[in-house]
Parts: structure tokens; C-alpha cells; sequence
């Protein structure tokens, strides 16, 4: 009977994290909800790439924003369609199913994500990868049957990781994995890529005030229609749901959160999240929340990786990122920021939890 009852409660935790609104930032409102400008235009909540995409634009006719939104919607399943490691169609699918057989042609859309995805392994020292998929399907987060591996399974899956094992043909448009049983996962890469696809879009059809909210990647065009920024929440990763540790302000700019309250399980009370350290095959232990703000919404979402850093290296990384700006969160609930992450963005953030 204890037994049945510990099963439960490890799916019961798994369930809700993986079924909850998976935002890693909030948005929100200096009025309280009020001072929304009129003639805003909300868009039903979309489920892609794994999470929700949300639209909120501003000075435009209802059938303008709902042709706006029909746009994007259709864009971004367009990218999904290409990117997702879970679509038989799918370029990264194929390039799964063919690892260390042949390579496989791909759009031009995959070919730039993936190979900014392995820029910035390069520049990360390896604490970004996405090659990193074998790792994160042995702990169970692909299916939801959440485990804790032996330490074999897991040198066994991390013989499978390396971006240097990543061949793009550039001339060719084709991207192969030298080694059998490789995979790699876009997620903490296109979701970024997409919002900034959205953006462009957004944008070419005359859209001036729009907010794209892609599962917590956040872009912001322009201002809203009152000339006032966006305001951007910023989640308290031990807070109860809606629970802030702060506000940005934000236009024509992007914001991406990664962390360890996004996807996890507790088990014998310990809890167990989505991003893995690929040097080690388990999760990073000195930082639970990053917060980047930059002018690059695939560079956003790539950089809030950086907790794999760790909070000394991680802030150095930084330095070498001059246009993005950084919040990390240590284990301990200690805030650290990039130089300019108060001056320029922040309308309120907390020191600690």
C-alpha cells in the first residue's frame, strides 16, 4: 500500500508539472488588469512545440488582429512542423531516425537553428547541447514516466552526447549524427527561433503593439498602443502560482526563463527537472531560475541555458553577451545580475527569496 501510495504521488507531482500553464514568465500589469487599453485583442490559447503560444495586439481592427493571428499561428506550426523531434515528418525527426546512417536534407529554417545551436555549444563550452535528447528520454521526460537511472544507463546515454558529432553540410542543406542511438532535442533553441519569426511577421503586416507569448518566451513589438512599455513578470520559482519576484519593462525586445519549476517530478523528496548538464547526465545543482533579456529572441532562449553554467561561470559567460542582460537565482535564492539588468529593464525585482 505505501508503495502504491509513493507511485502516486511521484505521477500526481509529474502530472501537474507537466500539465500546468508552463510559464516562465508572467505577464502582468503595473493597473492590476485595468488600465488595458481599449480595442486590445487577445487570441484563444494555441497548444505548439510543446506549450501554449498566447498573442495580445493593439491598435488594429478585430479582423485585422484575428487575420494577424491567423498568420502567426500558421507560421509557427510551420516551424513546429519542421523542428519537433516527435513529428514523423519532421526534419529533426529524420534526422533522428538516420543518426550515423546518411544525412538528411533540411529547410532553412532547421539548418540556421541548428547550426546557431551549435555556435553557442561551442561558445558554452558544451553546457548547452542539443544532443542532449538521449538524456532527457532516459529520465522519462519525453513519455512522463518519470525514473531516476542507474549511473550506468546514464554513462551509457551520455556516450550519445556531443555537438561536435553534429555534421551540417551548409552547401548541401543536410544535417546528419555521426553515431547511431544520437538524437537531438530543438526545445531550448526553436521555441526562441519561432517567437522571433513571429516578430518579423508580426511586423511586415503592419503590426505596431503586439505581445507574443510563446510557453514563457516573451517578445515585445514595439510599445503598447499608449506608448507605455510592456510589463513583464517575472516568476518566483519556489512561489506559489502567480507568485512574482519581480517586473520588467520592456518593447521591441525579448525575454526567455528557463529553470527548474518547468517541467519536473519529486521523488524520496527530491526534485528532479527538464534541463540536463550534459558533462554529467544529471541536472545542474547551483542555479534554479535564469531570466535574459536581449535584442535576439532565438539568443534569449538559448542564453537562459547559462544555470548549466553554474552562477560563477554563467555570469562570466555574460560579460561576453554585451547586448543581453542576465538574472540568475542560486540555489540558495540569491539574486545575481548583469550589469545593466536593473538600470535597463527592471520597474521592480527582489534581491532574494
Amino acid at each position: 500500500m505505501k508503495k502504491t501510495k509513493k507511485i502516486v504521488n511521484l505521477l500526481l507531482v509529474s502530472l501537474l508539472a507537466v500539465g500546468a500553464v508552463v510559464l516562465v514568465v508572467w505577464l502582468a500589469s503595473r493597473e492590476g488588469g485595468y488600465g488595458e487599453p481599449s480595442g486590445t485583442y487577445h487570441s484563444p490559447t494555441l497548444f505548439a512545440m510543446d506549450t501554449t503560444l498566447d498573442l495580445t495586439i493593439q491598435g488594429r481592427s478585430t479582423a485585422q488582429a484575428k487575420a494577424d493571428v491567423a498568420a502567426a499561428v500558421a507560421l509557427a506550426k510551420k516551424i513546429e512542423s519542421e523542428t519537433s523531434q516527435f513529428k514523423q515528418s519532421s526534419d529533426v525527426f529524420k534526422i533522428n531516425a538516420q543518426a550515423g546512417v546518411a544525412p538528411v536534407p533540411v529547410s532553412d529554417d532547421t539548418l540556421l537553428v541548428v547550426k546557431t545551436a551549435l555556435e553557442y555549444s561551442k561558445l558554452m563550452n558544451g553546457s548547452f547541447d542539443v544532443t542532449i535528447a538521449p538524456v532527457v528520454r532516459l529520465w522519462g521526460f519525453y513519455d512522463q514516466k518519470y525514473r531516476v537511472p542507474s549511473a550506468g544507463e546514464i554513462a551509457a546515454a551520455r556516450s550519445l552526447v556531443g555537438y561536435q558529432k553534429v555534421l551540417v553540410d551548409e552547401k548541401n542543406k543536410t544535417v546528419m549524427l555521426s553515431q547511431k542511438g544520437m538524437a537531438i532535442d530543438l526545445g531550448g533553441i526553436a521555441k526562441g527561433y519561432a517567437v522571433g519569426e513571429l516578430y518579423k511577421l508580426l511586423k511586415e503586416r503592419g503590426v505596431k503593439n503586439a505581445l507574443i507569448n510563446f510557453g514563457g518566451a516573451i517578445g515585445a513589438v514595439g510599445s503598447r498602443v499608449d506608448g507605455k512599455d510592456w510589463v513583464i513578470g517575472i516568476k518566483d520559482p519556489r512561489g506559489e502560482s502567480g507568485a512574482l519576484v519581480g517586473e520588467l519593462k520592456v518593447k521591441d525586445a525579448f525575454v526567455s526563463s528557463s529553470g527548474d519549476y518547468e517541467r519536473f517530478f519529486i521523488k524520496d523528496g527530491k526534485r528532479y527537472f527538464h534541463i540536463f548538464d550534459p558533462a554529467t547526465g544529471y541536472n545542474p545543482k547551483d542555479v534554479i531560475s535564469t531570466t535574459v533579456v536581449g535584442p535576439t529572441a532565438m539568443l534569449t532562449d538559448t542564453l537562459s541555458k547559462i544555470l548549466v553554467m553554474g552562477p560563477t561561470a554563467g555570469m562570466a559567460f555574460m560579460k561576453t553577451q554585451p547586448q543581453f542582460e542576465a538574472l540568475m537565482i542560486d540555489r540558495d535564492g540569491k539574486f545575481q545580475f548583469t550589469r545593466d539588468f536593473r538600470s535597463k529593464f527592471a520597474l521592480e525585482v527582489k534581491d532574494h527569496l
